[in-house]
């Protein structure tokens, strides 16, 4: 079994698409008829102009069989409505291009309804797929919610193993580094969030059953969209 995690997307559907199929390719050269697994890491929206657009693909992927997780760019879309403050939250941190993409309430609700069913984490049987990261020392199970979709520094500094091999995004590669413009691969995780939404690439890893850090990842810069 293969699994293929992707990082943060942001509403840039033009890199998903190129990234896509950039993944088939190797596939089809590289694995054969080995069964796969897709995992996004969530933020499918906002910051990038076609968010509407990346919930479709995002969508047919879990209707295939996908593992659609839920990021903090989504909660903050499901927490708007509660309060003048969390809508301005949601809007300071790209909703405004989401709703102009969206274009209905309609559609809004629809992504909410959807958004509000996803998952905070999945793992199999070497790693642990997350947005933001786990609260070091911390079983898996005692990890909540807000842990999972906001955490940073103190996931981020920990350099000790964890009960499994973490894949995450959330904090994006260029914005620590402005050359890591691929993964951050590591001992004990690996960080998928490229920035591409922040005009960084999209990128993703490809994953076996024999090793948990990845055997291959592809990014891209495509910014086209049809």
């Amino acid at each position: 079994m293969l699994t293929i995690a992707i990082g943060d997307i942001h509403g840039m559907a033009a890199k998903l698409e190129a990234l896509l199929e950039r993944l088939e390719a190797w596939l089809a050269a590289n694995a054969g008829r080995e069964p796969r697994r897709y995992v996004l890491l969530g933020d499918y929206i906002d910051r990038g102009p076609h968010s509407r657009e990346v919930l479709e693909i995002v969508r047919a992927l879990q209707d295939d069989g996908a593992v659609c997780l839920r990021g903090n760019h989504e909660e903050l879309m499901l927490r708007a409505d509660r309060s003048q403050q969390d809508l301005a939250n949601f809007l300071v941190n790209g909703g405004e291009a989401t709703l102009a993409s969206l274009g209905t309430r309609d559609e809004f609700e629809r992504a909410k309804a959807w958004m509000r069913e996803l998952a905070t984490s999945y793992e199999d049987e070497l790693r642990y797929f997350v947005h933001a990261g786990v609260m070091p020392g911390e079983p898996f199970e005692a990890q909540n919610d807000e842990i999972k979709l906001w955490i940073r520094d103190r996931f981020l500094r920990h350099r000790g193993a964890f009960p499994k091999y973490v894949v995450h995004g959330h904090t994006p590669t260029i914005s620590i580094d402005p050359r890591q413009t691929t993964p951050d691969i590591r001992s004990n995780r690996c960080n998928l969030d490229t920035g591409a939404g922040m005009m960084g690439p999209l990128s993703a890893a490809i994953f076996d059953d024999r090793r948990a850090p990845p055997i291959h990842t592809i990014s891209v810069m495509d910014e086209r969209f049809a």
